[in-house]
């Protein structure tokens, strides 16, 4: 999900969870949920078509070996016939070698199909994830949406596509060698068939069994994906470092380990037994048939080539409806994938377009809230409570109160990452829930205090906001951001890789290539959010630098708990407990001498003014002002010194 081109995500937080795993959609192996599995089968039909062609041409084939077994032991080797024993041998190498021929064939087809089934399943969730709302992606773990994607589908390929033809195959070879059976001795055919029942009764339980184990498997599978997605990405290796945390990392990362590795052993034994019985069973037929059919040689009734060819035959009639039974199996198994996949699919967005929902191609940039309340659960206190202002266009609204008043929040509603409970949040003279989400977003920019940065090049990173942007539109969108300079004094210039969530560069230049990008969409709204907090003072004056630059002639609204760098707004919303207390300019609300005056009055008290030499702070020294956000000469910026790659590896 977009979030307007600004630098990334706000912190998100304080929403319950989207649906827990008890309450995610099951598909249950059902005729409905067979159906819906085998609707992915259906685009590729005329490939299915090819399949059963090939797999009737390889059913035939296989049925022919034993008859000319039987040829060759009962006539051409008694009656000295050299012309037909060689016909027949041939017919013994030619038909397999034919029939290998079409299961090449069926089995590159069957690849095609089910990888091509895997990538539509794959792109449908994602593209399902991506309208999902802001509060699945606040409890959900991403290593398990990751999972999901990737090993989920990955692991029902080969039942949504190799287990269907295996199916047919198997039922087609046992219809076939039944028949064959009959039509040569139907008393032999009933001796094979006693222990047919065998192979088939005690599947139910077992695929049962299994399904729950693979259930439990793939949950596993996802805690331990999430778990690496925590622990190996750069904020997680910081953490653990600097927490001293690898021991605990270590003993929880054995601790999911060995319960996946007693699963997976649990997984591969499941039905284990239930399969050595079926060999047993296999050993049964061919023992009988020798028996009874040996009786009747003896008596001259049958011949020695008949028997020989109904234990050929019987590989044909045990080995399918074996593989039947573990068909069932692996099906019941797999369908606790297709009951994961299904649970996302099945959810349904919270943001969505009505059908009547209009495109806006420019606005004037007027937002109003109307009464509007909101909270994130019907638990919840109300984070937001009536409340009503309107933002007229180009106009600056600086958002400010003590932490958890609903500040955040508010700015959630202008880009519809929620929709209000109550109320109205319109842009112009259109409610947003009545204009379409992707039009809407392409007039909202977000600059946040943590900005997102892809593993990827300067230039990558800029042009996500505008894709069709030039390289002079990017450039032109830097050096509006203060950060073009800096991007020239880098070995690769704008190709430079940025790493992981950009952490080669530091703060500060972060925030100015999130700026850089909100420049390069030119929304028409946008909104900060601490997007100077935490800096060293030559990184916020480059950046107020910027957004005093990003704010002319556009609607801008401001979340900043330093008091002094809302001064200049033309409007200050104070919110306490949801509420808006006050709202006015800064001198007039200090004349007021409310909440906003005394916020002002403790952040000011607290602060010490500047000395001429040198200040301390918290305890400690600070550089002289005229020194403040220097870097010592001779060095470059963070992670970028001049050996190396880049010049260095980051401080």
């Amino acid at each position: 999900m977009m979030y307007g081109g600004g630098g990334g995500g706000w912190s998100w937080g304080m929403n319950r969870p989207y649906r827990s795993r008890e309450e995610q959609a099951k598909v249950e192996l059902t005729a409905a949920g067979v159906r819906r599995v085998l609707g992915y089968l259906v685009p590729y039909w005329p490939h299915e078509v090819v399949i059963l062609i090939c797999v009737l041409a390889m059913t035939g084939l296989g049925l022919i070996p034993p008859l000319l077994m039987r040829g060759a032991i009962d006539t051409a080797i008694p009656d000295k016939d050299f012309g037909l024993l060689n016909w027949l041998v041939i017919g013994m190498v030619a038909l397999p070698f034919l029939s290998g021929l079409i299961g090449v064939l069926q089995s590159y087809l069957n690849a095609l199909v089910g990888q091509r089934i895997v990538y539509d399943l794959r792109k449908q969730l994602f593209r399902h994830m991506q309208r999902m709302s802001l509060r699945f992606f606040t409890k959900t773990r991403s290593g398990e949406i990751i999972s999901r994607i990737n090993n989920d589908v990955a692991g029902v390929q080969s039942v949504i596509a190799g287990t269907v033809i295996s199916i047919i195959t198997n039922i087609f070879t046992v219809v076939g060698t039944i028949a064959v059976l009959f039509v040569m001795n139907w008393q032999l055919a009933l001796v094979a068939l006693i222990v047919t029942p065998a192979f088939v009764l005690p599947t139910r339980r077992v695929g049962r069994y299994r399904r729950e184990v693979s259930r439990e498997t793939q949950e596993k599978q996802a805690d331990l994906s999430a778990f690496l997605h925590e622990m190996m990405n750069i904020s997680g290796y910081l953490l653990m470092r600097t927490f001293s945390g690898e021991q605990r990392a270590d003993t929880r990362f054995r601790g999911i380990g060995r319960d996946l590795l007693r699963l997976n052993i649990k997984q591969a034994m499941v039905g284990r037994w239930f399969f050595m019985f079926l060999g047993l069973f296999a050993s049964i037929g061919p023992a009988a048939i020798y028996w009874y059919g040996g009786r009747q040689v003896m008596q001259d009734s049958l011949s020695i080539g008949t028997i020989i060819a109904f234990v050929m035959y019987l590989r044909n009639l045990y080995g399918p409806s074996s593989q039947l039974a573990n068909i069932y199996v692996d099906v019941q198994g797999a369908m606790a994938l297709f009951d994961r996949i299904f649970g996302y699919l099945d959810m349904e967005p919270e943001i969505f377009d009505t059908p009547d929902a209009r495109e806006v191609a420019s606005v004037e940039g007027r937002i109003s809230f109307d009464d509007v309340w909101f909270r994130y659960n019907d638990e919840a206190a109300w984070a937001l409570a009536g409340i009503t202002f309107t933002a007229e266009p180009g106009e600056m609204i600086a958002l400010v109160g003590p932490s958890g008043a609903g500040k955040t929040t508010l700015t959630y509603l202008i880009p519809r990452l929620y929709d209000p409970v109550n109320g109205q949040v319109r842009l112009d003279d259109y409610d947003l829930r009545d204009l379409q989400y992707l039009s809407l977003m392409r007039h909202v920019g977000v600059v946040t205090q943590e900005p997102f940065l892809f593993h990827t090049s300067l230039r990558e990173n800029l042009l996500y906001a505008n894709p069709d942007a030039t390289e002079a539109d990017v450039i032109e969108a830097a050096k509006a951001a203060q950060i073009h300079d800096f991007i020239e004094g880098l070995p690769e210039k704008y190709g430079t890789v940025v790493g992981e969530r950009g952490f080669r560069l530091s703060g500060g230049e972060k925030q100015r290539v999130a700026i850089a990008r909100v420049f390069l969409k030119n929304p028409r709204i946008i909104i900060l959010d601490e997007a100077t907090s935490s800096l060293d003072s030559q990184s916020e004056e480059l950046i107020q630098q910027a957004l005093n630059t990003l704010r002319q002639g556009r609607t801008s609204f401001v979340i900043a708990h330093r008091l002094s760098t809302v001064r200049a707004a033309d409007r200050i919303l104070v919110l306490d407990e949801g509420r808006a207390v006050e709202s006015g300019t800064h001198e007039e609300l200090l004349a007021k001498g409310g909440l906003y005056a005394k916020l002002h009055s403790i952040q000011f008290r607290t602060e010490p003014e500047p000395a001429t030499d040198t200040e301390v702070s918290d305890g400690g020294p600070r550089m002289p002002p005229s020194a403040r956000g220097r870097r010592p000469a001779g060095r470059a910026m963070p992670g970028f010194e001049r050996s190396g790659p880049f010049g260095g590896e980051p401080d």
